[in-house]
């Protein structure tokens, strides 16, 4: 399974270090969402005879009969609900939608692919937030095949101070990173304004993994695609005055690809290659004191012919194998931007 992960670091700069996951706290309850009362509040559509109460205690649905949760009221800082299910069988997909209890039409949140054994999927349900809903599981399974449930809720509120919205979302430790952790539908978030201590001027984000992440702050937009390989640091001007912003971005896994979300947001400054001597053998550039220890590269075609980092004087001296065209870059990291230059190589 392919993973995007999306996320922050610590800045040398002063302010923020990126929006925090977290803390994740519970802010609200499911009435008899543990089961511990029977089916009380629950409800079903299709055969009731399809629909067991087993030991655990566990709903067990077979014949694709739709279990419906119990009636939930949610605060206003609810973000979603985690709800354990499994399919014993394997081959079950299951559509989760909102009823609003309000009388107004179902909203689809999500696709479940449960596996053999029991897991808890983090609901969203920040749109809702401030209402009262009901959960709706509604699977697509094999003949002789059945869905199980063992619980719904507490109502959490996963990331205080963000928007959230899309798929499912859990808080989690990928490539040695906190994340917020995403699969199925692309999930699109707001972090808190995050403010801005010159000399930063961006707000930037990195992406590891299969799939596509864009990210906006104010009128300027990015797209960064991510690789496994290695991380990839996006950056989104912040326009010009403005003593902060919050990051909106979303993020869109490959395929059937789980995607994460880190700590993103994190003050960046703006970085450029001032100049560049090239002479046989032999490559200046002056980036700046503000790029020490950066990381810089040539590249001609696709082959890195020479690499080295920015020293305490702003400059890096490389001896590149090869000779033509090629590009200068420096690579971005949590507090600065990343560079290119163009140089002929004698």
């Amino acid at each position: 399974m392919a993973v995007l992960v999306i996320a922050g670091a610590a800045t040398a700069l002063a302010g923020p270090v990126g929006a925090p996951l977290g803390p994740m706290s519970d802010v609200g309850t499911v009435p008899n969402g543990d089961l511990s009362a029977g089916l009380d509040g629950w409800g079903t559509v299709g055969p009731s005879s399809s629909v067991v109460l087993a030991d655990g205690p566990v709903i067990s649905a077979s014949d694709n009969v739709t279990v419906i949760g119990p009636v939930i009221a949610l605060p206003t800082d609810a973000q979603v609900v985690p709800v354990s299910v499994g399919a014993p069988g394997a081959n079950t997909v299951v559509a989760v939608r909102a009823r609003p209890m309000d009388g107004s039409p179902e909203v689809a949140l999500t696709t479940l692919v449960p596996g053999r054994g029991v897991t808890s999927f983090d609901i969203p349900v920040g749109q809702f937030a401030g209402r009262s809903i009901r959960l709706v599981l509604d699977p697509t399974m094999s003949i002789g095949r059945r869905m199980v449930v063992s619980g719904m809720g507490p109502v959490r509120s996963l990331l205080p101070g963000w928007s959230i919205s899309g798929g499912q979302a859990t808080v989690a430790n990928t490539w040695g990173r906190a994340t917020l952790r995403v699969q199925g539908a692309p999930v699109t978030a707001v972090t808190p304004v995050m403010p801005l201590t010159p000399p930063a001027q961006f707000l930037g984000f990195a992406v590891r993994g299969a799939g596509r992440v864009t990210a906006r702050a104010g009128a300027s937009a990015v797209a960064v695609v991510g690789t496994t390989a290695a991380w990839t640091w996006g950056y989104v001007r912040v326009p010009a005055g403005r003593p902060g912003a919050a990051l909106t971005f979303t993020a869109t896994p490959a395929g059937d690809s789980a995607l994460a979300i880190g700590p993103v947001a994190t003050a960046a400054r703006g970085v450029s290659v001032r100049a560049v001597a090239a002479r046989a053998g032999s490559v200046v550039a002056v980036v700046g004191p503000g790029a020490q220890g950066m990381r810089v590269s040539v590249v001609v075609g696709r082959r890195t012919v020479a690499s080295g980092r920015v020293g305490t004087t702003g400059r890096v001296a490389l001896h590149p194998t090869a000779s033509g065209r090629a590009t200068i870059v420096v690579q971005g990291d949590a507090a600065r931007t990343g560079a290119t230059r163009v140089v002929q190589l004698p």
